[in-house]
């Protein structure tokens, strides 16, 4: 049993773990008041531990949460007609008792069910019907096989098989109250391996058993076995944290045993230790029982005035008891829980009379619902036979205008064909003058010997021109040139592209007085083609030239986010309208404009950034404002770690 300064430590522990659980759930919130019900009912805090029970079953006050926790709202109903049985509240207690029977036998769990088997065994025994408390806790002990194999099962079940043996022995039937003494002994050490840390729990009940054992020993005339059994038990409960109660009550059986058998001294003496321990421990049975000891040990020695103040002594207590235990004795349960079925019979019939006019209600209305249907239909049967010839007509306006729409997509596939046709001769004729401009500045570089400035002019023509032969041959292969089977892969420098990139087109922008500003940090090797990816810097670098005003900023960069490098091309010019967002990458998508200076747009550049982009895997996107500018950004996925 938990001390006040123990049970002070538990609660606090508890709560500082209770409150680390970020979001308690409803099964958090059962544990912690079943914990603080327990705590408070071991320090005889009555009050709290209603308020604490209470609380649980406010909590399971819904019908979908009593079903899912119906074990813990059973446990809870019982536990609190425990309390309030301890409280000599009976009629109240025997309802909390058959409520949770009724709900522990609507979940069909004979688990459950048990609590309730042992609560009629424990108040049959405490009126002394016995007959009946051995029948309660026979029904209980087959009940608790079918509950789950933990310590709450064992400690039930021992105690079950404890007081079946005490049922047995208060009717005389001594065979049976040993046979279920020695099964109660055996149980508890068949499992008690498998709780080590229940030893003083263990220890406390099998000092019981040791105890009761004796009374068993004593009836028999085997006082020798009595004694030895009563010295066991006392040893065992007798000791701070275990049963001392019961150890109380023990240490009574041995005095009796030793004036019995005319050991005065012998039975002084424990007289003195039993009041000794009465002092600090109180127990209204115990001391009864001493007060009878003492008047007839000072009765047998004829010492008539210490016998008479013990006598008295004795009368007092043992009236106040039994003016305690009337109650109990009068009160019938079975005669309580037939008046509380009753009344539960009666709300189910009025529930039933309330249902029933409801249905009766129902019916009416549904009457009238379908006589109101039948009249609105037969009206509505006239107005269809007058609608019939007008949806006729309707019916041949809609499929000759399908026939008409039908003819219009036709054409508008084929116009879309023969556009595609249209665009693919022109690239096929566009092909032979751009490959002579390569050829040509190839020849001019190899052979004629220029100063620098013209040489890089003219490698800018010669490689402009291989760039714009690969989009025209990308155009003449619709969408499949930049699938992923098509790209030449290669380990890259993706910072040594975006400078040559910038390089190639740095002379553009100066033609309209535009600075470009890169913003790299490392350099980043990623697997790409190279030649695609060129063109898709150069795109959008060519679209940021286009749309900036004179003199503006254009800020090109690379980043690295994770496992993927960003890129991004920053301009400050006129910025997308929100109405071209949806059609932007299309490839005859109706968002062309022309840039600033009047450059006419060709619509192919970013449907193609973004095939090739994809293609490797990567994503491109753009935000923009009007008059502010446009970003686009291009994410990829990284090759290998960066290197300085």
């Amino acid at each position: 049993m938990l001390q006040n300064e123990d049970s002070g430590k538990a609660v606090m522990f508890f709560d500082s773990a209770f409150y680390t659980i970020v979001k308690p759930g409803i099964g958090d919130l059962i544990d912690r008041y079943k914990f603080k019900s327990d705590v408070n009912y071991r320090r005889h805090n009555m009050e709290l531990t209603i308020n604490h029970l209470d609380s649980i079953l406010l909590l399971l006050s819904t019908d979908r949460l009593k079903e899912k926790y119906a074990k813990q709202y059973v446990t809870s109903m019982f536990n609190k007609g425990d309390i309030l049985f301890e409280l000599r509240e009976y009629q109240e207690a025997y309802k909390y008792y058959y409520q949770g029977k009724i709900i522990a036998r609507t979940i069909m769990d004979r688990c459950t069910t048990s609590g309730y088997s042992y609560r009629l065994g424990m108040v049959s025994y405490k009126q002394g019907k016995y007959q009946k408390s051995t029948m309660h806790f026979r029904q209980c002990f087959e009940d608790l096989l079918y509950c789950s194999d933990d310590f709450q099962n064992f400690a039930m079940s021992q105690e079950v098989l404890s007081n079946l043996s005490l049922s047995y022995f208060k009717q005389g039937i001594a065979d049976s109250a040993v046979i279920y003494n020695n099964r109660a002994l055996a149980f508890i050490k068949e499992n008690e391996s498998k709780y080590p840390d229940k030893k003083v729990y263990i220890e406390s009940a099998r000092g019981v058993l040791y105890g009761n054992r004796a009374d068993l020993f004593f009836r028999s005339g085997d006082l020798k076995n009595a004694k030895r059994s009563l010295l066991k038990s006392i040893a065992i409960n007798s000791k701070k944290g275990f049963d001392n109660q019961d150890a109380q009550i023990t240490l009574l059986k041995l005095g009796e045993l030793y004036f019995n058998s005319n050991q005065l001294p012998q039975a002084m003496e424990v007289a003195q230790k039993l009041k000794f321990s009465l002092d600090s421990i109180k127990n209204p049975v115990a001391e009864i029982g001493l007060s009878k000891l003492n008047w007839n040990y000072f009765d047998k020695l004829r010492q008539e005035d210490s016998a008479y103040i013990y006598l008295q002594e004795y009368l007092k207590l043992k009236d106040s008891q039994d003016a305690v235990n009337k109650k109990l004795v009068m009160a019938d349960f079975e005669k309580e829980f037939q008046l509380i079925e009753e009344q539960n019979s009666y709300i189910r019939l009025s529930k039933d009379n309330d249902l029933k006019k409801i249905m009766l209600f129902v019916v009416v209305l549904f009457s009238l619902m379908t006589l109101v249907i039948l009249f609105l239909l037969w009206k509505k049967r006239k107005a269809s036979r007058r609608s019939i010839s007008a949806l006729t007509r309707l019916n041949k306006q809609i499929t000759f205008q399908n026939v008409q729409l039908e003819q219009t997509l036709a054409d508008l596939m084929q116009s879309s064909k023969d556009k595609d046709r249209i665009l693919k001769v022109v690239a096929h004729d566009l092909r032979n003058p751009v490959g002579a401009i390569a050829n040509i500045s190839t020849i001019l570089l190899d052979e004629i010997q220029f100063s620098e400035e013209h040489a890089k002019l003219v490698e800018l023509i010669k490689e402009s021109s291989w760039q714009s032969i690969e989009m025209i041959n990308d155009l003449l292969t619709a969408n499949t040139a930049n699938s992923s089977f098509a790209m030449k892969l290669e380990w890259m420098d993706m910072s040594e592209l975006i400078f040559k990139c910038v390089d190639q087109l740095r002379f553009k922008a100066e033609e309209k007085g535009q600075l470009i500003k890169l913003v790299i940090g490392s350099d980043v090797r990623i697997k790409g083609d190279r030649e695609k990816l060129g063109r898709v810097m150069s795109n959008l670098i060519i679209n940021a030239i286009k749309f900036s005003p004179l003199n503006a900023e254009i800020r090109v960069g690379m980043k690295q986010e994770g496992e993927t490098i960003e890129l991004f091309i920053e301009d400050n010019g006129i910025g997308i309208p929100a109405s071209f967002n949806e059609n932007v990458f299309d490839m005859f998508g109706d968002s062309k404009r022309p840039g600033t200076a009047g450059e006419q747009p060709f619509g192919i550049g970013l449907p193609f950034s973004k095939q090739i982009v994809e293609a490797h895997g990567g994503k491109i996107w753009f935000e923009s404002e009007i008059n502010k500018g446009t970003t686009f950004y291009i994410r990829l996925p990284k090759g290998e770690e960066t290197f300085q």
